[in-house]
């Protein structure tokens, strides 16, 4: 709670006045990675750098970029040495890029600081804490019996309904319909596919949304279509929230929506390009964090493996905190062609799919020559409307991509989530090229929304 009233005052510092915190902090964390973490200490030696080198963000583009991979097969060099065994929280992602890792948080990083930040984000959508709300998410899936129960209390406590997205048939949807009236609560989270699946069934059931003040979405990229979608059937404009397990809350959009609000305080987030640059704001690049607090086991300069665009000039709600632009989605998220041309989820014009009625959709690279489109149709389509949108899907993909690719449209019932609960509308099997090292299904990394990490 004290970093929580921390954190609601520095927002409004003068943006000066909250680099110079987060020099401060990136300072002492640069001088003790250095002291007692064996890779930054032989990162810095090699590249002949002392910590008084690296004073503020800009002077990180010094240090190497770190993966996920690296941080696997190297896990115990990023270990501080003589800090507390008993002090390490362990911590795992869900592994749904398929790269899975372990690693240590501290309690201080998590359960202060990483709250802290995510209790600031939902206040901003306006969900205080001890407000009613309800999670529609994968469960997280606990091996021990006391962690069980601890987060059954916690849930209880935080006053949360979680609701599974394990099968979210449409008679599974009425039901959570009903649930939500029910428990009448106050904010509804969850992933954005998730939540815009409950939004097009209340929808297409001409049903009374359940009354709700706000919704805030996390986890996967909230895409257009889907923001309009879960405004006109709730009533209220989403918040669009950023998180990762190595990181915990990063950023979250204020009632201006006019960008996330990075949480610069705690992190440092840069956004570059492929050689690891710093980009100019309204440019897409890679985004990397910086840590400023887990001091078990630094992260930075740390590949999310996502993509964005950090924006240019003041928030007009007032704070000071620089803004990301909406993540664009994985950095690795891309069909390739025989040419070797990446095409980028960007270009694939999802929001034309929607406005012909599709409930769900996915798009799937096959093979270098074959994308498969998975589409679930307008409830109440006939043979004859399937066979009139077949030709319209292909016909506007042809037409766009030409002889690249051939497209063939799959009419189903519904589109099942990843392992991690989230729904993919982009996939690539083509082994080496898009995805995470060809793996299908690679989606961004972020706590189960059922926890307080958002």
């Amino acid at each position: 709670m004290q970093c929580l009233r921390e954190l609601e005052q520095s927002q409004w510092w003068p943006a000066e006045r909250i680099h110079e915190l987060q020099s401060q902090r990136l300072q002492h964390l640069i001088e003790y990675a250095y002291e007692r973490v064996p890779h930054y200490h032989r990162v810095m030696e090699e590249r002949s750098l002392v910590p008084s080198d690296i004073r503020t963000a800009a002077d990180l583009v010094a240090l190497p970029v770190l993966t996920r991979r690296f941080v696997q097969e190297h896990r115990e060099d990023f270990v501080a040495e003589g800090f507390p065994r008993g002090w390490l929280r362990v911590t795992r992602t869900s592994g749904s890029t398929g790269v899975p890792l372990q690693f240590y948080s501290t309690r201080e990083d998590q359960l202060n600081r990483g709250l802290a930040r995510a209790a600031r984000a939902r206040g901003w959508a306006g969900l205080a804490l001890g407000d009613r709300s309800a999670v529609v998410s994968r469960p997280r899936v606990y091996s021990k019996r006391r962690e069980r129960l601890l987060a059954s209390l916690s849930r209880h406590f935080q006053r949360t309904a979680f609701i599974d997205v394990e099968n979210l048939s449409d008679e599974v949807l009425l039901h959570v319909v009903d649930r939500l009236a029910a428990a009448a609560v106050r904010g509804l989270r969850g992933y954005p596919g998730a939540i815009a699946l409950l939004a097009a069934c209340i929808r297409d059931a001409g049903i009374t949304a359940p009354l709700v003040h706000c919704v805030i979405t996390g986890g996967e990229q909230l895409a257009d279509h889907e923001r309009r979608l879960i405004r006109d059937v709730f009533g209220t404009e989403p918040y669009s929230q950023y998180s990762s397990y190595e990181v915990f809350e990063i950023a979250g959009e204020c009632g201006a929506h006019e960008g996330m609000h990075i949480a610069a305080e705690d992190v440092i987030v840069e956004v570059v390009d492929e050689a690891g640059t710093p980009v100019p704001p309204g440019v897409e690049g890679r985004i990397l964090v910086t840590n400023l607090h887990n001091y078990g086991m630094p992260f930075i300069r740390y590949d999310l493996g996502d993509s964005g665009m950090l924006v240019d000039g003041a928030c007009s709600c007032g704070r000071t905190l620089p803004r990301l632009g909406a993540l664009i989605g994985r950095w690795n998220d891309y069909f390739v062609t025989r040419s070797g041309r990446r095409i980028f989820s960007g270009a694939l014009f999802f929001n034309r799919l929607a406005g012909l009625g599709m409930r769900q959709y996915q798009v799937i690279q096959e093979t270098l020559d074959t994308v498969v489109m998975k589409l679930v149709p307008p409830k109440g389509a006939t043979a004859a409307d399937l066979a009139v949108l077949r030709a319209r899907v292909i016909q506007m993909y042809q037409s766009r991509f030409g002889d690249e690719f051939t497209f063939h449209v799959e009419f189903v019932e519904r589109i099942e989530p990843t392992e991690a609960g989230k729904h993919k509308f982009m996939l690539s099997r083509v082994r080496g090229v898009g995805g995470a090292q060809g793996v299908a299904g690679s989606t961004r990394e972020s706590p189960p929304t059922e926890t307080s990490s958002g």
